[in-house]
């Protein structure tokens, strides 16, 4: 394909507003761009700075950058594709802003073929350290398409571009998720749930409506705010189409923990879908309903590099109390259910279990399980002996669960 026949396959689509044809031409990665890569020379520099005006501006100066982008990108090199894949996003934006809905699909693609390049650029080009250099400028790109959708004045209901609101906001959050600044991400939020002009989220597609839950879910479980995570983590698991078994184990991997919490346990079947996780989670899952303090240490420390890089290591140790709880529980049951159980029975369920505790430390532990819900009771410090309630001494854990 010569340069000037690709260019003339802009004219048609761009008059009657069609964005497939547009997609098939743009796409970086399909047999389209190969052809382009195989048949039309490097373009060079002077043409950027006049393209001509066969087509609509900036539209010919778009097709140079991507003429430009996947003839680099499919010589490998990357920092170049991606150089010219946002140059060409900032001709897009000119044309952008003044363009209604039906453009929403092209700018989708060219926002995750430009974070896909980033990420490629930034893994050669710094290769041995952790400067991400493209993928930060490449936030700032995504940042600025969502800008520009959610501030649309110009065009109403189904032609305004907000309604691409959610499905950029979910892909500016990840690109803050991936160079380290979760913390932005509340901006995003807040600009999407403060807008009274913003769409009800029931009309964005279901894709886009699982990852907003996914990230809504998923920054609350950072937040500590463990209702609300495990809410919206639980509808996006119930929405994921039964094929995305990816994207399911990104939705467990924060769920599971939660659940952990609430004494709750994902079944069997639902874990042999995603060996990873089930590797991961069994010990703890197992510990817990065996009371099994002692694995239950062993597999936090065996688990604690993976556990910390997901950052779910704070909420599955915090679940080791359900695990503590199920083993006094034990000493409770052996003891015919007493009301009156000295801790020494707690001391010699620990020792049992391989955990040596003195007097002081089992006193503290007992103390701690009653202050935090998961014994109902006190302590007798004089006769050392905890007095239980005679109704449902040790709540379940799903009623203690903030």
């Amino acid at each position: 394909m010569k340069l000037q026949q690709y260019i003339s396959q802009f004219i048609a689509p761009l008059q009657a507003e069609s964005p497939a044809p547009l997609l098939r031409l743009l796409d970086c990665r399909n047999k389209t761009a190969r052809g382009l890569s195989d048949t039309i020379p490097p373009i060079e520099d002077w043409r950027f700075e006049r393209p001509g005006n066969t087509l609509p501006e900036p539209w010919e100066g778009i097709a140079l950058r991507h003429v430009a982008a996947v003839h680099a990108l499919h010589h490998d090199d990357y920092a170049k594709a991606y150089t010219h894949q946002n140059a060409l996003l900032q001709l897009f934006y000119r044309w952008f802003i003044e363009s209604s809905a039906w453009s929403l699909p092209i700018l989708y693609l060219l926002l995750h073929d430009l974070r896909d390049l980033a990420e490629q650029a930034d893994s050669v080009t710094y290769e041995n350290t952790k400067n991400i250099v493209a993928l930060e400028e490449c936030t700032r790109t995504v940042s600025k398409a969502f800008s520009l959708c959610a501030t649309d004045r110009t065009f109403k209901g189904a032609e305004s571009r907000r309604n691409g609101v959610y499905h950029l906001a979910c892909l500016s959050i990840k690109c803050y998720f991936k160079v380290g600044k979760p913390n932005l991400c509340k901006n995003i939020i807040r600009a999407v749930t403060s807008d009274p002009k913003t769409p009800p989220l029931e009309e964005a597609s279901l894709g886009d409506q699982v990852t907003w839950h996914f990230y809504i879910g998923m920054l609350a479980f950072l937040n500590g705010e463990d209702k609300k995570a495990e809410e919206s983590l639980s509808w996006a698991l119930t929405h994921c189409p039964a094929n995305a078994i990816r994207n399911q184990e990104l939705i467990l991997t924060y769920l599971i923990p939660l659940h952990l919490l609430r004494g709750s346990f994902p079944t069997t079947a639902l874990l042999s879908l995603h060996p990873r996780l089930e590797e991961l989670y069994t010990p703890f899952i197992e510990a817990i309903k065996s009371g099994n303090v002692a694995a239950y240490d062993q597999a936090l420390e065996w688990a604690q590099p993976r556990l910390v890089g997901m950052s779910v290591y704070l909420v599955v140790e915090r679940a080791r109390e359900g695990c503590l709880r199920m083993l006094f529980k034990r000493a409770w049951i052996a003891s015919d259910k007493s009301s009156r159980i000295p801790l020494t029975t707690f001391q010699t369920a620990l020792s049992l279990h391989h955990i040596d505790a003195d007097a002081d430390e089992v006193e503290c532990m007992v103390a701690n399980m009653i202050y935090r819900g998961f014994m109902k009771g006190y302590i007798s410090h004089e006769r050392q002996i905890a007095v239980l309630a005679k109704t449902a001494p040790f709540p379940t854990l799903a009623s203690i669960a903030r």
